[in-house]
């Protein structure tokens, strides 16, 4: 049905060994006719059905050998069914929550907010034991409902557990936007301008183009600046340098701190500091070293998963050694290409250039990727590496390219903040769970577009 650059083709387009290639991402839904009113939308669905099949059985007269298109209904065992890209069916107690949270709306919009709290809560104790042990759709749905309440909370002054509720739904859907929004005008209500400036930032670093938190960046990144400069204290050091190179400073409003002196300082010497402000929150799961180490992990579990799971390592195997030269890098094109251009426009996490990411992750640069369409079992030698790959081998490997990476520059941090390379103090450390989770990432994706299961859809995935 599609061709490398992914339209339509004729048979005329195509030389003649690679013609059934097109069947590779077939399409069997029923509606897909034209949009416009004024079309018969069942009659263009079964014509468009129709010429399909009509084109399928020439390529098969002429190419017995190509193999069938996958459908839904062949991913099927005696014991269960594996839906093909299907949310997580509701439970019971799902639906009935369900129920109970449009009953608390209800209560909302009239303002009754004690019970819109009472029904909100209803909701999330019935909900809570399927949603945190479901799919990601079970736990967004979940962090609507302590969403919910947290409005209805803030909307009685209750701060402190608006607050709860918003962290709680951003815990459980760390992209949620709109908890965010609301947590940060929680925060910025009591004044805590720091906290409610990072959730507008990160809320605007999701959706670009959202007015409340562009607003909200804009309104409060004065009142942020100027914490900074206040929490900037001037050191001299002393005309006596101690042998550990450590001094004593008395602080006003952190008391004494201990100050470890760097090689190139100086006795007179004035060292600015930026103090920390000990009512901030702390950094989020998603930031942290562990969570890259944690994303890196679960990763290559999926790309493990693929291999250890009978049904889907047959449907891998028979696609992947049957698809001719050119359909093989078409896949891998495309599914490569969509992560390379989601790193180097990232906006929070991490980001680099193109160039660079195909320095620290070779497996996935273009010449590379020619070797895996050539030789189909080269990529699944990349993929068994992968899964073996640890932090441990990651900076070895690091430390043995260093010469070839000492240019490469990797942003990295909430807002982008930090500049780091294999020469920069702990660069290393920081960069091999990256490179662990971009390779493992990218290596999914194909097999995410041959067998239509997402990784995200997996049980281990759940918590991510």
């Amino acid at each position: 049905k599609i061709g490398r650059e992914g339209q339509l083709s004729t048979m005329s387009d195509l030389q003649d060994n690679l013609k059934y290639s097109k069947w590779d991402h077939i399409e069997v839904s029923d509606d897909e006719g034209d949009s416009h009113p004024n079309i018969d939308q069942k009659l263009m669905a079964r014509l468009k059905k129709e010429k399909r099949a009509r084109d399928y059985e020439e390529v098969r007269k002429r190419h017995p050998d190509a193999p069938d298109p996958i459908r839904a209904e062949e991913l099927q065992t005696a014991a269960n069914r594996c839906v093909v890209n299907s949310s997580n069916r509701e439970t019971e107690a799902q639906k009935e929550a369900k129920k109970f949270k449009e009953t608390g709306n209800k209560h909302f919009a009239k303002e009754e907010y004690n019970e819109a709290i009472d029904w909100f809560s209803k909701a999330i104790d019935l909900a809570k034991p399927d949603c945190e042990a479901g799919g990601s759709d079970a736990r967004k749905q979940l962090a609507v409902y302590y969403n919910n309440r947290a409005a209805a909370h803030w909307n009685l002054e209750r701060g402190e557990d608006a607050i709860a509720d918003t962290t709680a739904a951003i815990k459980l859907d760390f992209r949620y936007v709109k908890a965010r929004l609301c947590r940060a005008k929680v925060h910025e209500a009591r004044g805590e301008m720091k906290q409610a400036f990072d959730d507008y930032k990160r809320a605007m670093s999701y959706e670009h183009t959202n007015k409340t938190a562009r607003e909200g960046v804009d309104r409060l990144q004065e009142a942020v600046d100027k914490l900074s400069e206040e929490r900037l204290i001037e050191i001299t050091i002393p005309d006596e340098i101690p042998e550990n190179r450590t001094i004593k400073y008395n602080v006003p409003g952190h008391g004494e701190i201990e100050l470890e002196l760097p090689e190139d300082a100086l006795p007179g010497q004035t060292i600015r500091l930026q103090m920390e402000d000990e009512g901030e929150q702390e950094p989020e799961e998603e930031e942290g070293g562990g969570g890259l180490h944690k994303h890196a992990d679960l990763y290559q579990k999926s790309l493990d998963t693929y291999f250890k799971d009978k049904i889907f390592n047959n449907i891998f195997s028979e696609r992947w050694g049957k698809m001719q030269y050119e359909a093989r890098l078409a896949v891998i094109d495309r599914t490569f290409d969509a992560m390379v251009q989601q790193t180097i426009t990232n906006t929070t996490g991490y980001k680099m250039s193109k160039a660079d990411l195909f320095l620290l992750c070779p497996e996935i640069a273009p010449d590379n990727r020619e070797k895996m369409a050539k030789e189909p079992q080269h990529f699944v030698q990349i993929c068994k590496l992968c899964i073996a790959d640890t932090d441990e081998k990651a900076r070895i490997w690091l430390e043995d390219h260093k010469e070839a990476l000492s240019n490469t520059q990797i942003a990295f941090g909430m807002r982008l903040q930090f500049q780091i390379s294999v020469n920069t103090e702990g660069g290393i450390e920081v960069m091999a769970p990256i490179r662990r989770l971009l390779v493992a990432e990218t290596l999914v994706c194909v097999f995410e577009a041959l067998t239509g299961k997402k990784a995200a859809e997996m049980e281990h995935m759940r918590n991510l």
